[in-house]
């Protein structure tokens, strides 16, 4: 390979290049998609009280239930109040720990026009990667009160779990649940849909300026271990369709940790920015499909004069056939090969006339079949270029028979 090819050659060929943009280009529209949906790719491993969780105790159930009964339902991370705005927004068994979680749930009930929150009641422990609980046990009162205070309820409400059997006293629109061990909340300040005889609900409602706030005092009517009974789960799809008034239903899940944070990257790829950012990734593509042909170092300038003897024969060709000295430098060839040869055979030092019949003598002693008269003659006939490079071309033939002899001697 010679130095110009070194010089222009990139260092990927064109397949090597196409390969190296293609896997480019599906690494970015990867990077995209996961920048979009973040972590909801894949399953979530839970045994805790949230939506991911196939745990007794878990909510998962009431997802998929709500899926095949086709009712639009959507495990939120980020803005439930928003996504649940023509819906229902479900809050079930928020974790309330300080005042900062107290203030989010606060907003977070009144954020939609009709939110059902469900009130903790259970804990379970379980190893570590595991989804199923080893054990389930009630949560003390204590804790189930903040979220009652968070809902703005303390006042008028308190939390009871009666130790004898329930009888109940249901809306004739729902069915009667359920429940060995029922968790009720005592209040004044809420419509009792379902209720014992002493007035302790079950599932109370009221009705807000920001909306409709449904309270299920247990969560035992919908969580997975509940579903598994046919009048809790007629119960739960009942209320459910109740409240979202034909549209979707919004699991809430930051209340349990799972709160996405926003996304530079998620809001460019939302309508209506999402047409820009999509026109400037056609510009970009644009520009590297433009720049595909130049792909590589830059090709290296041909120098002034070539290195080499190939140019300065072609070029001094190119100007004695320009200016008409062909037969000048044919003749001025045929001197300096007839010195040579007579410096390879020591001839004597003679007249131009005596030297030609020297050389003619030597030439048949040599058996050679060129003679010199007549290549003279043909010399100072020679009048076109191609004469002229055959008559030069018998001047070489000639000089090798003198010097090296031929085969044809007898």
């Amino acid at each position: 390979m010679t130095e110009d090819q070194r010089s222009t050659t990139g260092p990927f060929s064109r397949t090597t290049l196409t390969v190296v943009i293609a896997v480019a280009a599906v690494s970015l529209g990867v990077a995209v998609a996961l920048t979009l949906v973040g972590d909801d790719l894949g399953e979530k491993r839970s045994a805790g009280v949230d939506g991911y969780s196939v745990s007794a105790i878990g909510h998962k159930g009431l997802a998929r239930l709500l899926e095949k009964l086709d009712v639009p339902v959507v495990v939120s991370r980020s803005d439930s109040g928003d996504k649940a705005k023509h819906g229902l927004l479900i809050i079930a068994e928020p974790t309330v720990t300080d005042d900062a979680s107290r203030e989010r749930l606060t907003k977070l009930a009144a954020s939609a026009p009709n939110t059902l929150v469900v009130l903790p009641k259970w804990y379970g422990s379980t190893e570590r990667g595991k989804t199923w609980i080893e054990d389930a046990r009630l949560l003390p009162i204590d804790e189930v009160a903040p979220v009652i205070a968070a809902l703005e309820l303390e006042k008028v409400a308190t939390v009871e779990r009666p130790a004898v059997p329930v009888d109940w006293v249901v809306d004739p629109r729902f069915t009667r649940p359920v429940i060995r061990e029922p968790q009720l909340i005592a209040t004044a300040g809420l419509d009792a849909i379902a209720a014992d005889h002493a007035g302790r609900q079950l599932i109370g409602q009221t009705t807000r300026e920001a909306g409709a706030l449904t309270v299920l005092a247990d969560p035992d009517v919908l969580n997975n271990f509940g579903l598994r009974t046919a009048e809790n789960a007629r119960l739960a799809i009942a209320l459910i369709d109740e409240l979202r008034h034909d549209g979707p239903v919004v699991i809430d899940e930051t209340m349990h940790g799972y709160a996405q944070q926003p996304s530079l990257s998620r809001t460019l790829f939302r309508f209506p920015l999402v047409l820009a950012t999509l026109q400037v990734l056609v510009c970009a593509l644009l520009a590297v499909w433009a720049a595909m042909v130049r792909f590589g170092p830059l090709r290296a300038a041909a120098p002034p004069i070539a290195p080499g003897k190939d140019f300065l024969i072609r070029n001094t060709a190119a100007l004695l056939h320009y200016g008409g000295h062909h037969s000048h430098a044919l003749k001025r060839y045929l001197q300096l090969t007839v010195l040579a040869v007579r410096h390879a055979l020591h001839a004597p030092s003679l007249a131009p006339a005596a030297m030609t019949a020297w050389l003619e003598r030597v030439r048949a002693v040599r058996g050679g079949q060129i003679s010199l008269v007549d290549l003279e003659q043909a010399v100072e006939r020679a009048g076109t270029p191609a004469r002229v490079v055959e008559v030069a071309d018998q001047v070489f033939r000639w000089r090798m028979e003198m010097t090296n002899g031929t085969d044809s001697r007898s």
